[in-house]
């Protein structure tokens, strides 16, 4: 299996080779020779480049990759241009996935300009005869690869890579195909309705159970709404949420899950899937969220200021002390304070965080920042418990915009 050659999975990222702002100058390091993977008869050549960094006295390295055809270099006949109208002759190769069922293999490739309008390739070794169709066009730069279907099923790469994806999938190519590895056919998926936008970072995405229409969720204005296309049709069909019922924290965080907890594929009597909204489904519990690298914890779509509410949760806390409120002399804004495991929680409208306090400390001690956000992750999930409770529903907005 050609699958067995590639052996380093993961996105190609640029290399730094010395800490970020040291002032020593450094020489450039040695040269990669490049690397050749022989997949068949194709040879996946791997080149690494050496380049400074923005600061200008350390240096990276970065990854592309070009093609041979036995042993000779390989020119895809591709299109290129703003529109994806031009015809051009293609060397350099942005991403390489070896893709395929389990008795043949092929490459998708991304040639062209991964900034703005790029080109998705399928190349095969067919009965010792190559060929190299255009499987998907890709404009705005929008060119990740998600797995709807297969092992790895919810991944997302995006940006230079050389992986294999292993077995039989379903891949969306940036928001513009399904490409199906077992047929080797692409399905269009249609344009979004003027207005509409999925927003960065969103990762609902499913595919029908006929693998003929796709679900997601967009927002348009001040709402969410989930959206149904049949692939290679013309138009999105658009199914309402109720925020009140069909509760998330935040826009990036609903996922084909939360997709399938609050609707369902129904044949019809033409035999096609489609999408409802599922009768009967039992709200998800309201959840908090955490701030990444920081002991932060916040709580969205509250109906308003709640800090006598988190001031109240955090009293009742094992071992908690009232401290003092603590008045800031310019805004004359006033924080409420309580004392838990010798840290200093500071509360807010909607929520609360670990105050630093710039001072020395020994790991493993307070003031340790492991120690601060290890402890809000504690309160978090502490209030999160009360949340699906029941207890707080009537803090919450009834209709929560995304964020």
């Amino acid at each position: 299996m050609l699958r067995q050659i590639i052996s380093w999975p993961g996105i190609v990222a640029t290399l730094i080779l010395s800490a970020c702002g040291s002032s020593a100058h450094q020489d450039a390091p040695p040269t990669v020779p490049d690397r050749v993977d022989r997949l068949g008869e194709i040879e996946v050549v791997t080149h690494t480049h050496t380049a400074r960094n923005a600061n200008h006295d350390t240096w990276g390295q970065y990854q592309d990759w070009s093609l041979r055809w036995r042993g000779q270099p390989l020119e895809i006949a591709s299109v290129g241009g703003m529109w994806l109208d031009k015809p051009t002759r293609e060397h350099a190769v942005h991403s390489v996935f070896v893709v395929g069922a389990t008795e043949r293999d092929d490459l998708l490739v991304l040639v062209g300009d991964p900034n703005n309008a790029a080109v998705f390739h399928r190349i095969s070794q067919d009965g010792g005869q190559l060929a190299s169709p255009l499987a998907c066009k890709t404009f705005g730069g929008d060119n990740a690869v998600r797995v709807l279907e297969g092992p790895q099923s919810g991944a997302l790469y995006q940006g230079p890579n050389y992986r294999s994806l292993s077995g039989p999938s379903q891949l969306l190519l940036g928001r513009h195909c399904v490409y199906d590895t077992a047929t080797r056919r692409s399905a269009a998926v249609p344009e979004l309705p003027s207005g509409y936008a999925f927003p960065y970072g969103a990762s609902a995405v499913a595919l029908s159970p006929d693998r003929r229409s796709l679900a997601r969720v967009a927002s348009i204005e001040d709402r969410i709404e989930a959206v149904v296309a049949e692939l290679d049709g013309q138009d999105w069909r658009r199914l309402p949420i109720d925020p009140a019922r069909m509760r998330y924290v935040r826009f990036e965080d609903i996922d084909p899950a939360w997709i399938l907890h609050h609707f369902e594929w129904r044949r019809g009597p033409d035999g096609r899937d489609r999408l409802r909204e599922r009768p009967g489904f039992k709200p998800l519990a309201w959840r908090g969220a955490y701030l990444s690298g920081s002991a932060q914890y916040n709580v969205p779509h509250l109906a308003a200021d709640q800090t006598e509410t988190f001031t109240d949760f955090l009293s009742r806390f094992p071992n908690a002390k009232r401290l003092p409120d603590y008045r800031w002399e310019h805004s004359g804004q006033v924080d409420r304070r309580v004392e838990i495991e010798q840290e200093t929680v500071v509360v807010m409208s909607d929520g609360f965080y670990v105050s630093l306090t710039g001072k020395p400390y020994w790991p493993g001690q307070p003031g340790d920042p492991k120690l601060q956000e290890a402890l809000v992750r504690r309160l978090g999930a502490a209030f999160d418990a009360e949340l699906a409770s029941g207890r707080h529903d009537a803090l919450f907005a009834t209709a929560p915009k995304p964020r």
